[in-house]
């Protein structure tokens, strides 16, 4: 019987989830956690078969406690979902130890497709990650600026670049406006840029925001 936690902050959403796997795997154990904190301490007092966790959560984001959770749970396969494209998140995600990157979008059946494969010890990588992966080499994205940037410095990038400002941006990471404010300095700094304004230009050249 596969034991799976379900780790996203919408519980209509995990509902909806619980309800497919259920169905798609007869037998299955479906878990629940609503932070990342939640799913820590679910993956401290269980084993686990698959987490199942969404990069948007209150507190610290799924992206960013990524590489603890593979580090303290090297067995427990990852199987990211999430509202964002393939193209802004899936390649870190992957760098951080996920089998697997899904936007919330994606059928049912290659949401189970996926879970079946990373439940047999691959990773998934759905044709649309494919050539996000296919482009990304091909452009020889590594050595860009945005690639210096840690985990969460990113969530703030593409947040800052998306128009929202300090205050929103706090609420929304659940972070301090001076935390956010020194977030933004660091990330002008690491990318040599100057202003908002550059920052927000050189998102959408690189096809990180909408």
């Amino acid at each position: 019987m596969w034991r799976i936690l379900l780790t996203d902050d919408h519980a209509l959403l995990r509902s909806g989830l619980r309800r497919i796997l259920e169905e798609a795997l007869p037998g299955v154990c479906v878990g629940e956690a609503g932070s990342v904190e939640e799913a820590v301490k679910a993956l401290e007092k269980g084993q686990w078969d698959l987490l199942v966790l969404d990069i948007s959560l209150p507190g610290r984001s799924g992206l960013d406690a990524l590489p603890d959770i593979k580090a303290a749970y090297p067995t427990v396969p990852v199987l990211v979902l999430s509202m964002f494209g393939e193209q802004q998140f899936a390649i870190r995600a992957l760098k951080a130890g996920a089998s697997a990157y899904l936007t919330k979008e994606h059928a049912p059946e290659e949401l189970i497709k996926a879970i079946r494969t990373v439940l047999g010890g691959k990773r998934y990588i759905g044709s649309a990650l494919a050539e996000s992966l296919a482009a990304h080499v091909a452009l020889d994205r590594v050595g860009a600026p945005h690639e210096q940037l840690s985990a969460r410095e990113f969530e703030v990038f593409r947040l800052i670049a998306s128009a929202k400002g300090m205050t929103e941006i706090a609420e929304e990471l659940g972070l301090s406006v001076k935390t956010v404010s020194t977030y933004r300095t660091r990330i002008l700094e690491k990318m040599q840029l100057s202003s908002n304004a550059e920052l927000m230009q050189y998102a959408l050249r690189q096809g990180l925001v909408e």
